[in-house]
This record gives C-alpha cells, sequence and structure tokens, in this order.
C-alpha cells in the first residue's frame, strides 16, 4: 500500500461530529467515537460491497466475501487511517498512547470507521461514498478477479504445510474487563504478539506478523 498522505477536506475536518471521530474512548466514556464507529462500520461494508458487487460481475457471493474481507479488515483501515492527514489529530490517553503501533491497530482502524460515521452523520450517504472510494481507490484499484483472497492464518497454515512444518500455536486471553483480547503465536521457536477489541482479529494480526517474519527467512 502507498504511504502517500490522503488529504481531508476541510470540510470534513471542521464537522463537530468529524473531531467527536478522532476521540478515543480512553480520553472520555461519555464523548468519544464508538457510536460513530459502530455506523461507520455498516456505511464502509455496504459502500465496499456494493462497489464490489458493481465491478465483478462474474464473481460469485464466496470470492466476493473474501475479496472484501481484503480490504475491510483492522490491518488494512489502521494503514489507510495512518495515511491521513488528520492522524495527528486522534485522541487518547497517555497510558494507550504509549502502547507499540500492534496493539494501536485496532484503535486506528475504529477512528477510521467513525470519521466515515461523521461524514455519514452531517453531509450524507453520498458525501460517506465519495470519501470511501477515494481512500480506498489505491487498494480497489490493484483488485483482480484473479487473485488469491484469503486471510493471514489461512496463508500462514499453508506456507507451513509446504514446508513440512508443525502448524502453529495461538494463545488468547482477554483482558480483566473482557473488552480486548491478548493472542500469541508460536512460530518456528519465536513467538509473535497482537491484541485487538476482537478475538479473531487478535489472532490475524498476529498470523500475519509471522507471516511477514516466514517470508523473511
Amino acid at each position: 500500500m502507498s504511504n502517500s498522505p490522503i488529504k481531508v477536506s476541510k470540510q470534513y475536518m471542521e464537522l463537530a461530529s468529524f473531531q467527536q471521530a478522532l476521540i478515543h474512548k480512553s480520553v472520555s466514556k461519555t464523548k468519544n467515537n464508538e457510536r460513530l464507529e459502530f455506523l461507520g462500520d455498516a456505511v464502509l461494508e455496504i459502500v465496499i460491497s456494493e462497489y464490489l458487487f458493481n465491478t465483478f460481475s462474474d464473481l460469485d457471493e464466496g470470492v466476493l466475501t473474501q475479496m472484501r474481507a481484503s480490504l475491510v479488515n483492522t490491518q488494512s483501515l489502521s494503514e489507510i487511517f495512518l495515511q491521513l492527514e488528520c492522524k495527528n489529530q486522534l485522541k487518547v490517553s497517555k497510558g494507550t498512547d504509549n502502547l507499540d503501533e500492534t496493539h494501536k491497530y485496532s484503535i486506528y482502524a475504529g477512528t477510521l470507521e467513525a470519521c466515515i460515521g461523521a461524514i455519514f452523520v452531517d453531509l450524507g450517504s453520498e458525501e460517506a461514498k465519495y470519501f470511501i472510494l477515494d481512500i480506498f481507490s489505491t487498494c480497489l484499484s490493484n483488485l483482480s478477479a484473479t487473485d488469491e483472497f484469503k486471510d493471514a492464518k489461512s496463508r500462514l497454515q499453508e506456507a507451513l504445510q509446504a514446508m513440512n512444518q508443525e502448524l502453529p500455536q495461538y494463545s488468547v486471553k482477554p483482558n480483566q474487563e473482557g473488552t480486548h483480547f491478548y493472542c500469541e503465536v508460536n512460530l518456528l521457536g519465536a513467538v509473535f504478539s497482537a491484541s485487538s477489541e476482537i478475538k479473531k482479529d487478535a489472532e490475524q494480526q498476529a498470523a500475519a506478523l509471522a507471516l511477514k517474519s516466514l517470508a523473511k527467512s
């Protein structure tokens, strides 16, 4: 994915709801971006689904679902958020800010969804659709019906099987409140860890880190 910064319209930045989209729950329990994230998640899924449905008319539901999952996941959303010019305006608590980048992926992804929700609320569905297709333009232009769309865990398993190695072991533990999950995967004597508010995402992120290491070895 390109690391070129993505401009954010001044019109968006002046929206009160967009400013709220940049407030993580660690800063405020009442005025934060959680509700906007909930809405933005749904808007994002339908816009990407509609694009794929119209663009790849010959693909069946299963492939379209895999294709969408390759676009809309914690890793890709966090990478897009980190390209936004407004990324430095994200407000998190000091403790949250001190987490390593891997542990903040879910925060970045959720904030991007909240930004989409804010645009939808104040400027309507067409503007939200325009914003989504703009920030996903590079990803969408690189899509091909012949691509393989498998998640990180599946690709890691296949790679290890091809090497006649043992399959990875995942260890997932929730925090005390049960609101965050920490995953470790043991691979060829090394341990890769990640965390997310969603158990499945934590596993996928850990698998993705293990895959990167495997590719370098």
